[in-house]
C-alpha cells in the first residue's frame, strides 16, 4: 500500500496533558515527606588527625556512615574520638553523641581525646559530646532518628556507636540467661537501623562512626582460588558493609609496632622506654581508589587534649620524601627554597638539626610550622 509521509512542519506538536517532567514534579510535591530531593546536600571533610590517613581519605571523612573494625586495642575508639574532636572543632553548630554500649570509656581515654563529655542533657551544648549509656537497639535507633528528623535548629551531629557488638533488642534484654537470643540478631538490627537513618544522615550533613569487632581474618585478595569472596568478616552483617562510605580495619598491635626512645636499641624499661606505637589500618572500603591499601600512623604516649597522633613524626617522613630537607650523617638540613617559602608566611625555620629526634622536638615546640607543613601536604597529596 502507498505510504503517505507528512512533512515535519505539518506534524502536530500539541501535547494532551502534562509532560513527564510536570508529572514527576507533581508527584515529588505530593510525596515530599518521603524523599529528600528538595533539600540541599551538605558536604564537608573532617580531618582524621593523621596526615597519612587524611591523604589516603582525600582530606578526611565526609557525612554519612563510617565503620571502624578490628581486634581489641587496635585504636578504633581513639581514632573515632579524634575524628569527633575535629568534627566539633571545624563544623559549625555541631554536637556529638556517644552511645556507650559496652561500658568502656575510661578517664584516660577522655583526657587523651580533648573532648568535653557530658551526661546531663542541660550541659549538652555545641562543641560537646553527650554520653548515652545504653545498649538497647530500639532506644538507640529512635534517638538517632529523632535528632536527625526533628532538627529545627539545623544542628550537625556526630554519632559514635561503641559498639555494634554491644547492642541487643529490647525483647532479648528481658529474657533470662537460659533463654536463647535471636540468631543473627546483630545483622538484623543493623539493617533496620541503617534503613531508618542512612539517607538523611548523609544528605543533611551528619556523620556516624560505628565500631565493631571482626570474627576472623580479612582477606585482601578477592580473587584467591577456592575462597569465598567477602569484603570483611566484621560483626553487624552485610547491611553495615553496604551502607558504609569507609570501612577501616585496625590491625593488631605487635612488638615491632612499638616506638622506643632509641629505635635501634633493644627495649629496656629504664634505659630505653616505649614512647609510642604505630597504628596500622587496612582500608576495606573507600569512596576513592584506596580500597585494599594500607596506612599507618604513629601515636605518642603521654599526650592529652587530642594530640596523641604524632603529626611531627609523619611530617618529617614527608619532608624527607619530598626532599625539602636532606639527612646526611648526623644532620638534617632544610633547603633554602623551603626556608624562604616559610619566611614569606612569617615563619622562621631553622636550617640544620642534629638528628631526626632533635628535629621532632623542634617541630613539637613550633606548632605553626607543623600546621603549615600539614596543610601543604594535604593540599598537594589529598587528591
Amino acid at each position: 500500500f502507498p505510504v503517505t509521509i507528512i512533512p515535519k512542519e505539518e506534524q502536530s506538536t500539541e501535547v494532551s496533558g502534562p509532560s513527564a517532567s510536570d508529572r514527576l514534579l507533581s508527584f515529588l510535591k505530593d510525596n515530599k515527606e518521603d524523599h529528600y530531593n528538595f533539600e540541599d546536600e551538605v558536604y564537608y571533610k573532617v580531618s582524621t588527625g593523621s596526615l597519612n590517613l587524611d591523604i589516603a581519605t582525600g582530606g578526611g571523612l565526609s557525612p554519612g556512615l563510617h565503620r571502624f573494625i578490628g581486634m581489641n586495642e587496635g585504636g578504633k575508639t581513639s581514632e573515632a574520638l579524634e575524628v569527633t574532636k575535629n568534627f566539633l572543632k571545624t563544623i559549625d553548630n555541631s554536637r556529638a553523641l556517644l552511645f556507650k554500649a559496652e561500658g568502656r570509656l575510661s578517664k584516660e581515654i577522655k583526657e587523651r581525646s580533648g573532648i568535653k563529655f557530658v551526661t546531663d542533657p542541660k550541659e549538652w551544648v555545641d562543641g560537646t559530646c553527650f554520653v548515652f549509656e545504653c545498649n538497647i537497639f530500639e532506644t538507640v535507633s529512635e534517638l538517632m532518628k529523632d535528632l536527625i528528623q526533628s532538627n529545627d535548629e539545623n544542628k550537625k551531629y556526630m554519632f559514635i556507636l561503641d559498639s555494634v557488638d554491644g547492642l541487643m533488642t529490647k525483647g532479648d534484654s528481658q529474657k533470662s540467661m537460659t533463654e536463647a537470643t535471636k540468631v543473627a540478631g546483630g545483622a538484623v538490627i543493623s539493617s533496620m537501623l541503617m534503613k531508618k537513618i542512612s539517607l538523611a544522615l548523609s544528605k543533611r550533613g551528619h556523620m556516624a562512626i560505628f565500631i565493631s569487632q571482626v570474627r576472623s581474618d580479612i582477606k585482601l585478595d578477592p580473587y584467591a582460588a577456592n575462597k569465598e569472596v567477602r569484603q570483611t568478616s566484621a560483626t553487624g552483617g552485610n547491611a553495615l558493609l553496604h551502607f558504609a562510605n569507609w570501612i577501616l580495619e585496625f590491625e593488631p598491635k605487635y612488638n615491632k609496632d612499638l616506638i622506643l626512645e632509641k629505635p635501634n636499641d633493644k627495649y629496656d624499661p629504664i634505659k630505653n622506654k616505649i614512647i609510642g606505637h604505630n597504628v596500622k589500618i587496612a582500608i576495606k572500603k573507600s569512596t576513592n581508589e584506596s580500597t585494599n591499601s594500607k596506612v599507618q600512623y604513629p601515636i605518642k604516649y603521654g599526650r592529652k587534649n587530642g594530640s596523641s597522633v604524632w603529626r611531627e613524626y609523619e611530617i618529617i617522613d614527608q619532608i624527607l620524601s619530598w626532599e625539602f630537607a636532606t639527612a646526611k650523617g648526623a644532620w638534617v638540613t632544610f633547603s633554602d627554597e623551603i626556608i624562604n617559602e616559610l619566611k614569606e608566611k612569617n615563619l622562621e625555620l631553622k636550617k640544620q638539626h642534629q638528628g631526626i629526634d632533635n628535629l621532632r622536638v623542634y617541630l613539637e615546640d613550633n606548632k605553626p610550622i607543623v600546621d603549615y607543613f600539614y596543610s601543604k601536604f594535604i593540599q598537594t597529596l589529598a587528591l
